[in-house]
């Protein structure tokens, strides 16, 4: 798969919009559900940062916009993705929860993000960033819009190195899902460049130091479920 670029933004947002209706269905029957988990070891996380302002970008259906609010007393989060079909049912889940008042979704690109400088107490991204045409500038923008003492948290899927997992991981994501996703969603094609984009994505000691060099520190890069996901935390200083 080519690397992600400015001129893709519109495939990759038009291949979200598609794929909006099934996508929760298919995302918690692929994981498992272990996603649930994962989300709320980042809202353990956070808690530890007592956040009131987070932004969730890359937010899609709002998965982790809606932990963020259910997990932590009095914050308010705003959600932010490319995709109008994805956001369009985000915020019909929000209605249904009754949390519209602490949630907001619309529509923002990462990398020119149109928010101030110092807005927000944490940012996040569940499983978004590998799909940013420009990666140091999305984190620089996450670096921007955040106070300083603030917290920066990133699920991403990564590629595990177990011997025994790694092959197994490798069978289920390149060869099942797409044949699953495509058959359930109609659209093979997204199901395939979703584990493209993984293989493409930094190994963790590489995106740590992107983490760095876009004004982070005390960045670090924790492996979930024998590193088929990591969740890396950077604050601003």
């Amino acid at each position: 798969m080519a690397q992600i670029t400015s001129q893709s933004k519109g495939p990759i947002r038009a291949m979200f919009d598609r794929i909006a209706p099934s996508y929760d269905t298919l995302n918690h029957l692929f994981s498992l559900g272990i996603d649930h988990l994962w989300r709320r070891r980042t809202v353990r996380e956070l808690r530890k940062f007592a956040p009131k302002r987070v932004l969730d970008l890359a937010t899609g259906t709002g998965d982790l916009a809606i932990a963020i609010a259910k997990g932590i007393e009095d914050v308010r989060v705003t959600g932010a993705d490319i995709s109008t079909e994805m956001v369009e049912v985000g915020r019909a889940k929000v209605a249904r929860r009754a949390l519209g008042e602490r949630v907001e979704l619309g529509i923002a690109d990462a990398e020119q993000l149109p928010y101030a400088e110092g807005e927000f107490d944490a940012v996040t991204v569940g499983f978004g960033v590998r799909n940013f045409a420009h990666k140091e500038q999305g984190l620089s923008e996450m670096a921007r819009v955040l106070h300083k003492g603030g917290v920066v948290a990133i699920l991403e899927f990564s590629c595990p190195k177990n011997k025994i997992i790694a092959p197994l991981y490798r069978f289920y994501f390149h060869k099942v899902m797409p044949v699953v996703g495509g058959w359930l969603s109609g659209d093979r094609a997204a199901y395939e460049y979703l584990p493209a984009s993984v293989d493409h994505f930094p190994a963790p000691e590489r995106f740590v130091e992107m983490m760095g060099e876009a004004g982070l520190s005390e960045c670090r890069a924790l492996p979930l479920t024998f590193g088929i996901a990591y969740l890396y935390i950077g604050v601003k200083r």
